[in-house]
């Protein structure tokens, strides 16, 4: 009998298959354990080769230098409804004003809602003399169509209610035209009653469509000759409310002979002095709220309005001026500016209020002075000592955020030590112009160092580093015509050839954003994208929606692609 060939009674051959076996094995585990690896960690890609963006600023000269003008938990301990709780009584109250038209307004209502009892949304506008009540979004519409109440925003009183808060909500309604920016004459409207009764019957049918708690009125710009219509409008809001069980905060001017304080407190739940706007944008620059014309103030109002009728506003905002015209800013935004300016932050020791001066790229002055958390606590601290306990922030999102470490207890010992640490604001530094978008800088705190004097006010504030919020660069931008091609979702195998033989043939380069399980199926057709010199982007491997997936499953999806 022939012997077998591949017969192996001792089974070498086996044994070093068996290790070829083994080894490939160990390859292939090695593999994908390295392929799922680099599918859960992300690799940085170089920076791209394009210039930095800055604004053109620079600080202003010392011989150009003028010389100044001389989370939380509910602080509150009882479950008694806010807008019940005795103004100024031991159970200090605080309320804030919100606005649509900065989103930081709903970032910061987010995040410290349970440190506000009180909301005044600025969602009502009184533009025309027969009394509409209007909101707005890009334009102007009317609140009341065919009786029925139109929505005015769709993201407060639902977040609210989402979060069980216990922020009450009281719309606020002014005569500012808020796409202008100005404050519209309001004197034909109120020397008519019938106007007012048309805009008494609006305001109580808004009321009613939602778990609103009464009114926020603030009337402002108006000549003292319309006087008498205002406080009629006053007296009959207070019983159109007082008669649904809702309440009426008037908001007033501080030092304002025009305004008749007692009669308006008499005839209202409380009012708001508005303790802030020394200097406003229609004035020349200087101070926003002195410490000593803040306390006068309240010296003045307390001598006609008893404290239990009084909150004091505490303002958290700045102005940039150009001569006589200023324009209003956040407590951010006057950080960026000196950061950019490389000017340097000044606290004033005769106002206690900062500010700075630099120039712009055309080489025009500007002033800049603001209110940060500094002045509120010194405000507050005042206040206190006058006993008014009670505080309106002018307004959310614009503030110094480490405010709110204090906002609530603005009396403590260590309260100044808490705002020594500067956190960055709300909104994105855009700087450029294009749709390329690239983030040069995370957000980054920033530090002060305070001096208090023996009385516990705030002497002096050094800021040894800014506050930085994200920074995001934007390329592309053209003053020119200019066209930019892009493709999404392929390549497919039947357009993206042709598309590309066009491409070739007219010259053009274009950019394509690629799906990876597109790629997969023809990465021939994704390689002669790249080849032919078009710019690839990254379209996610299957094109989920990115804003409903968690951010490790969304780097899943780039690295995959």
């Amino acid at each position: 009998m022939a012997k077998a060939i591949f017969h192996d009674p001792q089974r070498k051959r086996w044994k070093r298959l068996r290790l070829i076996f083994d080894g490939a094995a160990v390859v292939v585990s090695l593999s994908i354990v390295i392929f799922v690896l680099t599918l859960m960690h992300s690799t940085p890609l170089p920076n791209l080769l394009l210039p930095d963006q800055k604004r053109p600023y620079h600080a202003i000269k010392e011989k150009e230098r003028r010389h100044p003008p001389k989370h939380v938990t509910t602080h509150r301990g009882s479950k008694t409804p806010p807008s019940q709780v005795v103004l100024n009584s031991a159970e200090g109250i605080r309320a804030a004003f919100y606005v649509t038209w900065d989103a930081g307004s709903f970032s910061a209502l987010k995040a410290y809602y349970p440190q506000i009892d009180l909301l005044f949304p600025e969602w009502l506008h009184l533009m025309t003399a027969d009394g509409r009540v209007q909101g707005v979004t890009d334009e102007f519409f009317d609140v009341i169509q065919n009786g029925k109440v139109h929505a005015v925003d769709d993201k407060v009183m639902p977040f609210l209610k989402e979060a069980k808060a216990e922020t009450e909500v009281f719309p606020l309604v002014n005569n500012y035209q808020p796409i202008t920016n100005e404050w519209l004459e309001m004197a034909p409207f109120l020397m008519n009653p019938a106007a007012r009764a048309n805009f008494r019957q609006q305001i109580m049918l808004f009321l009613a469509s939602d778990k609103y708690r009464g009114l926020s009125l603030d009337i402002e710009g108006f000549p003292g000759t319309a006087q008498p219509g205002f406080r009629a409008l006053v007296t009959e809001l207070e019983a159109d409310l007082h008669g649904r069980g809702l309440k009426l905060y008037v908001n007033v001017p501080a030092n304002d002979d025009d305004f008749d304080y007692r009669y308006l407190a008499a005839h209202s739940d409380g009012l708001i002095l508005m303790n802030y706007d020394q200097h406003s944008g229609g004035s020349k620059a200087g101070t926003i709220a002195s410490q000593d014309w803040f306390v006068d103030n309240l010296e003045t109002v307390l001598k006609l309005v008893p404290k239990e009728k009084l909150m004091c506003g505490i303002g958290a905002y700045g102005y940039d001026w150009v001569g006589k015209v200023g324009g209003s800013i956040s407590v951010q935004d006057a950080w960026l500016t000196a950061h950019d300016s490389e000017a340097e932050p000044d606290f004033d020791g005769d106002s206690m209020n900062p500010h700075f001066a630099y120039r712009d790229e055309k080489n025009q002055r500007h002033d800049v002075w603001w209110l940060d958390a500094v002045t509120a606590l010194n405000q507050m601290r005042a206040a206190q000592k006058l006993g008014i306990n009670t505080f309106a922030l002018w307004r959310l999102g614009s503030e110094d955020r480490s405010l709110w470490t204090v906002f609530d207890v603005p009396a403590e010992a260590n309260a100044p030590d808490k705002l020594k640490s500067l956190l960055p604001g709300y909104d994105v530094d855009m700087e450029g112009s294009g749709e390329i978008i690239y983030i040069e800088q995370r957000p980054q705190k920033g530090q002060r160092e305070l001096t208090v004097d023996a009385s516990g006010i705030i002497t002096d504030e050094t800021i040894d580093t800014l506050p930085l919020p994200y920074q995001v660069a934007q390329y592309g931008g053209s003053k020119g015509k200019t066209v930019a091609i892009t493709f999404d979702d392929g390549p497919d195998p039947d357009f993206t050839p042709k598309m590309l033989d066009v491409l070739k043939a007219k010259g053009v380069k274009a950019t394509f954003f690629l799906i990876g399980a597109q790629m997969w199926k023809d990465p021939a057709l994704a390689r002669r994208i790249y080849r032919e010199g078009h710019e690839i982007g990254n379209h996610t491997f299957y094109h989920p929606d990115i804003s409903n997936i968690s951010k490790q499953y969304m780097k899943f999806e780039l690295n995959m692609t």
